[in-house]
């Protein structure tokens, strides 16, 4: 059960490492033919959920990174917007609101240093049920693992009672063949007879 119990705590560092020394750097703000793309540029790629407030107001929550020392706001091929205000919510999550003509069209995405921009609301789902998943294999793994040593622990178990039983009954029985009476140094057939026949109703109680 420790080593279980061992199992499952490095499991969740590893998790909350992974999770950990994520920070934003840059957002880019950059108008298209068919509206904007807003590109957040971190060390991994971060998990987003998008609230349209109206058409112009737009607030993005960031979870799994936070706001590095010198984030840079970085507008391109846009001059409607009228604010962006990047706020740190938790250690690991974050708010950005965007104030810009028809935002609420905006594409968002994410760029880290190994890969080019990758669209969060495609990407990111996915990737989240497979991690679930994967953790949930390793979990019943483990659970299955557990249930066969303890199967084979109680087992041994029960050997060792039964040899246990064995070994008292036949003590038993020794006493009993030092406690009959002998005539010439010698134990009756009849009583030795007996004394079996005692033995072996023991045995099959």
């Amino acid at each position: 059960m420790k080593r279980i119990i061992l199992v499952l705590t490095i499991l969740f560092i590893g998790l909350a490492a992974n999770a950990s020394h994520n920070y934003l750097h840059t957002v880019l703000l950059e108008g298209t033919d068919d509206g904007y793309n807003i590109i957040l540029k971190s060390d991994n790629m971060p998990e987003v959920k998008k609230t349209i407030k109206n058409s112009d107001n737009l607030i993005l929550d960031v979870k799994g990174v936070t706001v590095s020392e010198s984030v840079n706001a970085i507008y391109k091929s846009t001059a409607d917007v009228s604010g962006l205000i990047v706020e740190n919510v938790s250690p690991d999550e974050l708010k950005i609101y965007i104030q810009a003509k028809d935002i609420s069209k905006a594409t968002v995405m994410s760029q880290t240093p190994d890969n080019g921009p990758v669209i969060l609301s495609e990407r990111f789902p996915s990737e989240k049920i497979i991690w679930s998943f994967a953790v949930l294999a390793i979990l019943i793994a483990i659970i299955k693992s557990a249930k066969t040593i303890t199967d084979y622990e109680n087992s041994l178990m029960i050997k060792k009672d039964i040899k246990d039983r064995e070994i008292e009954l036949y003590r038993n029985f020794q006493r009993e063949l030092s406690l009959m009476p002998k005539i010439n140094g010698n134990i009756s057939s009849s009583s030795i007879l007996r004394s079996r026949r005692n033995y072996k109703e023991l045995l099959r109680r």
